[in-house]
């Protein structure tokens, strides 16, 4: 999937656009609607392909029904041409709808014409930012180096339940230098979740910010075993759990095979497009 513009598409993808698409897509360009508002609307003007079965006939239907599409080929072929250009799936392919909805989402942010961006910027405020600790800002193998045979034995499966381990850890390579940037760039929090049968995570999570994070993190972290609960624009998390999956912000998945953010200057080469 390519992340976009409204008006890199304008000028590099008409050769594969109708002259309705592009009408409607400049239409979406110059809307100042929220967020959601032009991500469906955007999607509309793309991707209307994915509306074709509410103009079936009762044939049409049974078609379909049948894993048969009713469309021509000529039009089926171009449709596909279009979404292979952009990087999502062809029509018929498994989850082909969640492919739109997220590339289009994409190009809103790219785009930065919603209006809760011109709002922010307007009142001369900040995209909220929440950053995770452990696999994000810490290095967890790096505690687990530390810590005693003993411990190791009597903690198998459970190494996050080892007392003190969390201080014991050091900040994943360019971490430090990651989260400088993006405070003088953005709203900025840390956000992690502490491991309810260890106690001393709480204490030492705190000590781990205050020792690498001093000023810039000062009164901006936050414990948590529901990630979701909070709102903010982006989360860069490595994990799903915890409620990261549900963020409603972008959910930036660091070190996810595939997803583009492999470490913190990866991450900081994306952000730099939507500060």
């Amino acid at each position: 999937m390519k992340t976009l513009t409204i008006g890199k598409i304008l000028n590099d993808y008409q050769d594969y656009l109708t002259d309705y698409e592009i009408e409607d897509l400049r239409k979406v360009q110059r809307s100042t609607t929220d967020f959601s508002t032009q991500v469906r609307d955007l999607k509309l003007a793309l991707f209307r392909e994915e509306w074709d079965f509410m103009g079936d006939s009762m044939a049409d239907s049974k078609d379909r029904s049948r894993g048969i599409n009713p469309m021509s080929q000529t039009y089926t072929d171009r449709v596909n041409k279009k979404r292979e250009a952009f990087g999502v799936g062809k029509i018929g392919d498994p989850g082909f709808e969640n492919y739109c909805d997220l590339f289009c989402e994409e190009v809103v942010r790219q785009t930065k014409n919603y209006k809760e961006l011109l709002e922010l910027k307007r009142r001369k405020e900040k995209q909220i930012v929440f950053v995770d600790m452990d696999g994000v800002l810490v290095n967890f193998q790096s505690g687990i180096d530390r810590i005693s045979e003993e411990e190791s034995v009597k903690y198998a499966g459970n190494l996050d339940e080892v007392p003190g381990i969390f201080s014991l850890m050091e900040p994943n390579e360019g971490a430090i230098e990651g989260y400088k940037w993006l405070c003088k760039n953005f709203d900025t929090y840390i956000l992690s979740t502490a491991p309810w049968e260890n106690p001393s995570a709480w204490q030492d999570k705190l000590h781990w910010v205050k020792k690498y994070l001093p000023e810039l993190a000062y009164k901006r972290l936050t414990l948590s075993h529901n990630k979701n609960l909070l709102n903010g624009d982006f989360l860069i998390d490595d994990r799903t759990a915890n409620g990261a999956g549900k963020f409603v912000g972008k959910h930036i998945h660091f070190k996810e095979e595939g997803k583009g953010f492999e470490d913190w200057k990866a991450v900081v080469a994306y952000m730099k497009n939507l500060a």
